[in-house]
Protein backbone atom coordinates (compact mmCIF):
# COMPACT_ATOMS: atom_id res chain seq x y z
CA UNK A 1 0.00 0.00 0.00
CA UNK A 2 1.24 3.69 -0.93
CA UNK A 3 3.21 5.70 2.02
CA UNK A 4 0.67 8.46 1.13
CA UNK A 5 -2.45 6.56 2.30
CA UNK A 6 -1.09 3.68 4.57
CA UNK A 7 -0.44 6.26 7.80
CA UNK A 8 -4.16 7.16 7.36
CA UNK A 9 -5.30 3.75 7.05
CA UNK A 10 -3.05 2.31 9.63
CA UNK A 11 -4.80 4.88 12.05
CA UNK A 12 -8.32 3.93 10.72
CA UNK A 13 -7.30 0.67 11.73
CA UNK A 14 -6.00 1.23 15.33
CA UNK A 15 -8.67 3.25 15.63
CA UNK A 16 -11.45 0.54 15.20
CA UNK A 17 -8.71 -2.01 17.35
CA UNK A 18 -9.20 0.75 20.19
CA UNK A 19 -12.76 1.40 19.86
CA UNK A 20 -13.04 -2.15 20.03
CA UNK A 21 -11.38 -2.92 22.82
CA UNK A 22 -12.61 -0.03 24.99
CA UNK A 23 -16.31 -1.42 24.34
CA UNK A 24 -15.04 -5.06 25.79
CA UNK A 25 -13.69 -3.06 28.52
CA UNK A 26 -17.21 -1.17 28.94
CA UNK A 27 -19.07 -4.31 28.75
CA UNK A 28 -16.59 -6.24 30.84
CA UNK A 29 -17.21 -3.59 33.48
CA UNK A 30 -20.73 -3.43 33.51
CA UNK A 31 -20.47 -7.45 34.09
CA UNK A 32 -18.40 -7.06 37.07
CA UNK A 33 -20.91 -4.32 38.38
CA UNK A 34 -23.78 -6.62 38.35
CA UNK A 35 -21.80 -9.20 39.61
CA UNK A 36 -20.64 -7.27 42.46
CA UNK A 37 -24.70 -5.09 42.83
CA UNK A 38 -25.82 -9.13 44.62
CA UNK A 39 -22.94 -8.59 46.91
CA UNK A 40 -23.88 -5.10 47.75
CA UNK A 41 -27.28 -5.79 48.44
CA UNK A 42 -26.74 -8.52 50.88
CA UNK A 43 -24.01 -5.98 52.28
CA UNK A 44 -26.39 -3.54 52.59
CA UNK A 45 -28.94 -5.99 54.23
CA UNK A 46 -26.91 -7.38 56.49
CA UNK A 47 -25.60 -4.00 57.79
CA UNK A 48 -29.05 -2.78 58.37
CA UNK A 49 -30.25 -5.60 60.37
CA UNK A 50 -27.18 -5.22 62.27
CA UNK A 51 -28.22 -1.31 62.85
CA UNK A 52 -31.69 -2.78 64.06
CA UNK A 53 -30.32 -5.08 66.02
CA UNK A 54 -27.73 -2.33 67.88
CA UNK A 55 -30.94 -0.49 68.40
CA UNK A 56 -32.58 -3.10 70.08
CA UNK A 57 -29.56 -3.50 72.48
CA UNK A 58 -30.27 0.03 73.18
CA UNK A 59 -33.62 0.00 73.86
CA UNK A 60 -33.08 -3.04 75.72
CA UNK A 61 -30.51 -1.47 77.95
CA UNK A 62 -32.75 1.23 78.77
CA UNK A 63 -35.88 -0.98 79.57
CA UNK A 64 -33.19 -3.06 81.75
CA UNK A 65 -32.23 0.51 83.66
CA UNK A 66 -35.82 1.40 84.30
CA UNK A 67 -36.88 -2.40 85.25
CA UNK A 68 -33.98 -2.21 87.94
CA UNK A 69 -35.39 1.38 89.26
CA UNK A 70 -38.64 -0.08 89.60
CA UNK A 71 -37.40 -3.15 91.37
CA UNK A 72 -35.49 -1.05 93.84
CA UNK A 73 -38.53 1.18 94.54
CA UNK A 74 -40.87 -1.90 94.91
CA UNK A 75 -38.34 -3.06 97.61
CA UNK A 76 -38.21 0.10 99.39
CA UNK A 77 -42.40 0.80 99.46
CA UNK A 78 -42.27 -3.14 100.09
CA UNK A 79 -40.50 -2.11 103.57
CA UNK A 80 -41.61 1.07 103.84
CA UNK A 81 -45.19 0.53 103.79
CA UNK A 82 -45.81 -1.88 106.95
CA UNK A 83 -44.16 0.60 109.19
CA UNK A 84 -47.08 3.48 108.03
CA UNK A 85 -49.14 4.51 110.63
CA UNK A 86 -50.37 7.53 109.28
CA UNK A 87 -53.56 6.62 106.86
CA UNK A 88 -53.41 9.01 104.58
CA UNK A 89 -49.19 8.39 103.59
CA UNK A 90 -50.10 4.80 104.09
CA UNK A 91 -52.81 5.15 101.35
CA UNK A 92 -50.01 7.17 99.28
CA UNK A 93 -46.94 4.67 99.18
CA UNK A 94 -49.71 1.85 98.84
CA UNK A 95 -50.24 3.52 96.07
CA UNK A 96 -47.41 4.00 94.94
CA UNK A 97 -46.08 0.45 95.40
CA UNK A 98 -49.28 -0.67 93.13
CA UNK A 99 -47.95 1.74 90.47
CA UNK A 100 -44.71 0.79 90.42
CA UNK A 101 -45.97 -2.83 90.47
CA UNK A 102 -47.90 -2.22 87.18
CA UNK A 103 -45.13 -0.68 85.77
CA UNK A 104 -42.46 -3.27 86.70
CA UNK A 105 -44.87 -5.61 84.48
CA UNK A 106 -45.40 -3.61 81.59
CA UNK A 107 -41.45 -3.02 81.52
CA UNK A 108 -41.23 -7.46 81.80
CA UNK A 109 -43.53 -7.39 79.57
CA UNK A 110 -41.61 -4.70 77.02
CA UNK A 111 -38.46 -6.73 77.74
CA UNK A 112 -39.58 -10.14 76.30
CA UNK A 113 -40.94 -8.52 73.32
CA UNK A 114 -37.53 -7.05 72.55
CA UNK A 115 -36.02 -10.16 73.29
CA UNK A 116 -38.11 -12.16 70.69
CA UNK A 117 -37.68 -9.40 68.01
CA UNK A 118 -33.79 -9.36 68.90
CA UNK A 119 -34.05 -13.72 68.31
CA UNK A 120 -35.98 -13.06 65.17
CA UNK A 121 -33.35 -10.88 64.03
CA UNK A 122 -30.38 -12.19 65.06
CA UNK A 123 -31.37 -15.72 62.83
CA UNK A 124 -32.47 -13.14 59.63
CA UNK A 125 -28.84 -11.71 60.15
CA UNK A 126 -27.27 -15.37 60.40
CA UNK A 127 -29.12 -16.35 57.43
CA UNK A 128 -28.09 -13.09 55.70
CA UNK A 129 -24.54 -13.55 56.66
CA UNK A 130 -24.75 -16.79 55.07
CA UNK A 131 -26.13 -15.18 51.74
CA UNK A 132 -23.61 -12.86 51.82
CA UNK A 133 -20.47 -15.47 52.37
CA UNK A 134 -22.21 -17.29 49.46
CA UNK A 135 -22.55 -14.33 46.86
CA UNK A 136 -18.68 -13.17 48.47
CA UNK A 137 -17.55 -16.35 46.79
CA UNK A 138 -19.61 -16.56 43.57
CA UNK A 139 -18.53 -13.18 42.91
CA UNK A 140 -15.01 -14.26 43.24
CA UNK A 141 -15.55 -17.01 40.99
CA UNK A 142 -17.41 -15.46 38.24
CA UNK A 143 -15.22 -12.26 38.18
CA UNK A 144 -11.51 -14.02 38.64
CA UNK A 145 -11.86 -14.49 34.65
CA UNK A 146 -13.69 -11.21 34.17
CA UNK A 147 -10.82 -9.34 35.72
CA UNK A 148 -8.11 -11.48 34.03
CA UNK A 149 -9.80 -10.40 30.58
CA UNK A 150 -10.23 -6.42 31.88
CA UNK A 151 -6.45 -6.53 32.50
CA UNK A 152 -5.92 -7.78 29.50
CA UNK A 153 -8.03 -5.49 27.48
CA UNK A 154 -6.03 -2.40 29.73
CA UNK A 155 -2.93 -3.91 28.79
CA UNK A 156 -4.36 -3.20 24.82
CA UNK A 157 -5.94 -0.37 25.05
CA UNK A 158 -2.35 1.31 26.86
CA UNK A 159 -0.45 0.26 23.87
CA UNK A 160 -2.84 1.12 21.20
CA UNK A 161 -4.00 4.86 22.79
CA UNK A 162 0.23 5.97 22.40
CA UNK A 163 0.05 4.48 18.86
CA UNK A 164 -3.13 6.33 17.85
CA UNK A 165 -1.62 9.76 18.73
CA UNK A 166 1.66 8.85 16.86
CA UNK A 167 -0.40 8.24 13.73
CA UNK A 168 -2.27 10.78 13.95
CA UNK A 169 0.35 13.73 14.16
CA UNK A 170 1.44 12.53 11.00
CA UNK A 171 -1.21 13.28 9.05
CA UNK A 172 -1.27 16.56 6.93
CA UNK A 173 -2.87 18.81 9.11
CA UNK A 174 -6.37 19.14 7.25
CA UNK A 175 -7.02 15.93 6.63
CA UNK A 176 -6.31 15.21 10.79
CA UNK A 177 -9.32 18.05 11.20
CA UNK A 178 -11.27 15.65 8.44
CA UNK A 179 -10.32 12.81 10.39
CA UNK A 180 -11.10 13.86 13.75
CA UNK A 181 -14.38 15.51 13.07
CA UNK A 182 -15.83 12.66 11.45
CA UNK A 183 -15.20 10.93 14.74
CA UNK A 184 -16.49 13.44 16.81
CA UNK A 185 -20.04 13.40 14.48
CA UNK A 186 -20.50 9.66 15.36
CA UNK A 187 -18.61 8.26 12.06
CA UNK A 188 -16.76 5.15 13.60
CA UNK A 189 -14.48 4.51 10.55
CA UNK A 190 -13.73 7.81 8.55
CA UNK A 191 -11.45 5.84 6.38
CA UNK A 192 -12.77 2.67 4.47
CA UNK A 193 -11.94 0.92 1.41
CA UNK A 194 -13.76 0.70 -2.15
CA UNK A 195 -15.52 -3.06 -2.20
CA UNK A 196 -17.43 -4.18 -5.15
CA UNK A 197 -17.82 -0.56 -6.62
CA UNK A 198 -19.41 0.32 -3.42
CA UNK A 199 -18.04 2.61 -0.24
CA UNK A 200 -17.59 0.20 2.50
CA UNK A 201 -18.69 2.20 4.95
CA UNK A 202 -21.89 3.39 3.84
CA UNK A 203 -22.77 0.95 1.11
CA UNK A 204 -23.89 3.41 -1.55
CA UNK A 205 -22.27 2.80 -4.95
CA UNK A 206 -19.89 4.96 -6.56
CA UNK A 207 -19.89 6.60 -9.85
CA UNK A 208 -17.49 4.44 -12.25
CA UNK A 209 -15.21 7.62 -12.83
CA UNK A 210 -14.09 8.06 -9.26
CA UNK A 211 -13.15 4.29 -8.99
CA UNK A 212 -11.71 4.75 -12.09
CA UNK A 213 -9.63 7.72 -10.61
CA UNK A 214 -8.66 5.75 -7.24
CA UNK A 215 -7.28 2.71 -9.28
CA UNK A 216 -5.36 5.03 -11.78
CA UNK A 217 -3.75 6.69 -8.63
CA UNK A 218 -3.90 4.31 -5.41
CA UNK A 219 -1.56 6.58 -3.53
CA UNK A 220 -4.55 9.54 -3.96
CA UNK A 221 -7.69 9.29 -1.41
CA UNK A 222 -11.03 10.74 -2.40
CA UNK A 223 -14.20 11.77 -0.28
CA UNK A 224 -17.43 9.78 -0.57
CA UNK A 225 -19.59 11.84 -2.17
CA UNK A 226 -22.72 10.28 0.01
CA UNK A 227 -20.86 10.04 3.66
CA UNK A 228 -17.82 11.75 3.01
CA UNK A 229 -15.82 9.27 4.45
CA UNK A 230 -12.28 8.71 2.91
CA UNK A 231 -11.80 6.37 0.47
CA UNK A 232 -9.32 4.29 -0.84
CA UNK A 233 -8.51 1.25 -3.37
CA UNK A 234 -7.47 -1.24 -1.45
CA UNK A 235 -5.76 -3.30 -5.07
CA UNK A 236 -6.38 -2.95 -8.04
CA UNK A 237 -8.39 -5.52 -9.77
CA UNK A 238 -10.39 -4.87 -12.82
CA UNK A 239 -10.96 -1.93 -14.40
CA UNK A 240 -14.53 -0.38 -14.05
CA UNK A 241 -16.48 0.30 -17.54
CA UNK A 242 -17.85 4.46 -17.09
Amino acid sequence: MPLTIQPLIDLANTDLELQTNIFSRTHLERQIDTARSVVDQHQKLFEQKNGDISLLNNEGSEVKKNIQIQEQLIVRLDEQVPKIRNEKEFAASKSQLEEARKLLGMLEEKMLELDMKKEDLDQEVEAINTELSESNSAFQEKTAGLLKKHEKVEKKISKLEPRRDRLLKKLPQKIKHFYERCQLSGISTPVCAIRDKSCSGCHMVLLPQLVNELMANPNSHKNCPYCSRILYFPEVEEVVES
